[in-house]
């Protein structure tokens, strides 16, 4: 069994800010730093640092994505299927933090929008029936992707950020785990009360594991019919930068080893709340030691 993450690999700029800018203004920050990201390079990284076998596919620029390679390499993931692109920026991100720990974020899709079906095609030969498939909302041809590795037979793990029209055009019917936070979660349940939002999700796809972030409240799973709650670990935060992104790849990672929901939850909750007591996206994961030792 194998994990792909096919997805996103950016270069973060990330600008530490009194406040968000506002229409119309000109801010200086405090300071900036040049860091790899992008949903599907810190999920990746995540992956690997939870214990997982995990191959990341994707698309990076031939004079800026050295970077990013060796970064996905240095925490042991396979980039065998990351192709380089010659003409084509890698994406990057412009992320404002303010000193509370919240950030927005402006994306550039480069050469993550340049995944083709034939790229598509050449890595999913290298996959079978049960092995998994990560995506998010950041790279090219999705639809597409989705329907190939549901033919396979792969269990589809679909975290769908951004949230956007995109996600109503993918065959949503073949997720097998979907992970979101609220806002996404309201959006796909068509804005239903949030209280409804798990069994609004669970009844239009039965076949699929719902799972929500709630930031500070914890998260929330509906599997067969059973919720599961698990509450957030108190910490001072940081830079919530890639907290999402390192809790789906803990979960994942722990869920494809065999690891029952509950015990995963916990796991990638812990894990979340190490990450948001430091700065960067990728750099804040920790190692799978360090929660088990957070853990006990």
């Amino acid at each position: 069994m194998k994990i792909l993450n096919f997805g996103s690999l950016n270069l973060d700029y990330t600008y530490q800010v009194d406040h968000f800018v506002r229409p119309g203004e000109t801010e200086a920050s405090f300071s900036r730093t040049l860091a790899c990201g992008g949903k599907g390079l810190n999920q990746s990284v995540a992956l690997a640092k939870s214990g997982a076998e995990v191959y990341h596919a994707g698309a990076v620029g031939v004079q800026d994505g050295a970077i990013l390679l060796d970064t996905l390499n240095r925490s042991g993931v396979n980039t065998q299927f990351v192709s380089q692109l010659d003409n084509t920026p890698s994406g990057s991100a412009f992320i404002q933090v303010t000193p509370g720990g919240e950030n927005c974020i402006v994306l550039d899709g480069g050469a993550n929008q340049a995944v083709s079906r034939t790229q598509i095609d050449d890595v999913l030969s290298h996959f079978v029936n049960g092995d998994w498939l990560v995506l998010q909302n950041e790279i090219s041809e999705l639809p597409y992707l989705m329907e190939k590795a549901h033919d396979i037979g792969m269990k589809i793990v679909l975290n769908p950020s951004p949230m956007n029209a995109t996600v109503q055009k993918m065959p949503l019917g073949y997720v097998d785990y979907f992970l979101l936070n609220e806002e996404e979660a309201a959006v796909l349940a068509s804005n239903a009360q949030s209280a409804d939002v798990l069994e609004e999700l669970s009844s239009r796809f039965p076949n699929a594991v719902i799972i929500v972030t709630l930031g500070a409240k914890g998260s929330v799973a509906l599997k067969d019919g059973i919720r599961y709650n698990q509450e957030a670990y108190p910490v001072k935060a940081i830079d919530t930068v890639g907290a999402g992104d390192t809790f789906t790849g803990f979960l994942i990672g722990s869920l494809a080893e065999g690891v029952d929901l509950r015990d995963a939850m916990r796991l990638a909750s812990k894990a979340s709340s190490i990450s948001v007591t430091r700065k960067g996206a990728s750099t804040s994961i920790p190692e799978l030691k360090e929660v088990i030792a957070a853990l006990s």
